[in-house]
């Protein structure tokens, strides 16, 4: 191959490899959110460890069942997201462990809430403040919606959840109690 060919041929290689970089470019841009610190201040009252006291309704005989509860939130990022880590014992068995994370996207107007259970599910949910000024989290599923109504006081913490499959009528399924430890 000659030296001129040679040459022509790496321009059209480093041409064909710019014009990829610049597309994966404008495809992973367009997925970037702009974050807010300013207003992740408003879930600073989170940072510490809970524990409590919490029940459930079990799926099957519709029946209360009771556990305790622990969370650890922690601020990362210099303040940017926070990092969420949920256990729940009923007696000496593990049945609920999750973790979040959450930060204000500025481009949505909310806080995304990144969420993973330990039965291997994933939820993208999205958070605001109700008209009361607590914290509601929640996410569409096939027969509805579930949403999380977060209320903290002081160094209390009450989270509620509930189930509807038309967006008004609301069924209670879940409730903790916790208090600020550290």
């Amino acid at each position: 191959m000659k030296t001129s060919q040679l040459l022509n041929s790496m321009q059209h290689t480093f041409l064909g490899m710019m014009i990829v970089a610049a597309l994966f470019g404008q495809k992973a841009n367009a997925q970037n959110a702009r974050i807010s610190k300013d207003e992740m201040t408003k879930l600073s009252s989170w940072v510490g460890e809970w524990k409590g006291e919490g029940w459930q309704m079990d799926q099957q005989t519709r029946e209360k069942m009771t556990f305790s509860v622990e969370e650890k939130v922690e601020s990362k990022l210099d303040g940017m997201a926070l990092l969420v880590e949920g256990k729940g014992m009923s007696g000496e068995t593990l049945g609920h462990h999750a973790m979040a994370m959450i930060y204000y996207n500025v481009d949505k107007a909310q806080y995304d809430f990144h969420s993973i259970v330990m039965q291997g599910q994933s939820t993208i949910a999205k958070g605001t403040f109700n008209e009361e000024g607590h914290f509601v989290w929640g996410f569409e599923v096939p027969q509805g919606e579930i949403k999380y109504t977060i209320k903290i006081e002081g160094n209390n913490w009450t989270e509620s959840g509930a189930f509807s499959m038309d967006g008004n009528t609301w069924y209670p399924f879940m409730e903790m109690n916790l208090q600020k430890v550290k």
